[in-house]
């Protein structure tokens, strides 16, 4: 096999769901972090948009970090990230879905909201959002302590990255994870607990610092 380049950054949440993948799936890879805000004129070849994650594979290029990390678990067998059955698999992308298309986005809502009536609504369906994301975790608890069952997939994955930087909702906004959702408490604290994502975890300083700028509505 090819050796494999992820290009990343590491304040970006959508190229540490693709860091985590690889390293999961214990795949070697070269990082290479772009700088986000001064962006090498070569890596509009790699990707025009300038946007991380991107994975190149020889002459083989991928970009959007849901469908780089779909080709990650492809290209070796174990350990798998996808769940065994066809109707799981397609359950565990109906909540990858729902997080690129509710949770991520009303978290960016939440955190550039610059009008006290808007933050509190963004905080409201908020709060819902992770109502529904504990209320499914428990409905799974027997079942293991990841989405599906005992081993870390694709869909904790997708989720993880937004909760290691928690810290800035929490700071910006005070939006605190409602202590009474301990499922959700206890999956969070579970993936904190994994090799992966213990190896390439920030502090909170640093991603509060970094955000500073969707904080006041500059981005």
């Amino acid at each position: 096999m090819e050796n494999i380049e992820l290009f990343s950054a590491r304040v970006c949440p959508f190229a540490h769901r693709s860091r985590l993948a690889l390293m999961e799936k214990n795949l070697p890879f070269t990082l290479v972090e772009i700088d986000l805000r001064n962006k090498p004129d070569w890596y509009s070849q790699i990707n025009p948009a300038g946007a991380v994650p991107a994975l190149r594979q020889g002459e083989f290029l991928l970009r959007e970090s849901l469908i780089v990390n779909e080709y990650v678990n492809e290209c070796c067998a174990e350990p798998p990230l996808l769940p065994a059955t066809a109707q799981q698999r397609a359950e565990a992308r109906l909540w990858i879905d729902y997080a690129g298309s509710n949770f991520v986005p009303l978290f960016y809502r939440l955190l550039t909201a610059q009008q006290e009536e808007e933050q509190s609504a963004a905080a409201s369906e908020m709060c819902r959002v992770l109502a529904v994301l504990d209320d499914e975790l428990k409905r799974r608890a027997g079942q293991g302590p990841y989405w599906f069952g005992w081993q870390v997939g694709l869909t904790d994955i997708a989720f993880y990255p937004w909760f290691e930087r928690w810290s800035v909702l929490q700071h910006y906004r005070g939006l605190r994870i409602p202590d009474h959702l301990d499922v959700l408490h206890g999956w969070i604290e579970t993936m904190q607990g994994r090799d992966a994502v213990r190896l390439g975890s920030e502090p909170a300083e640093y991603y509060i610092g970094e955000y500073i700028d969707y904080a006041a509505g500059r981005k």
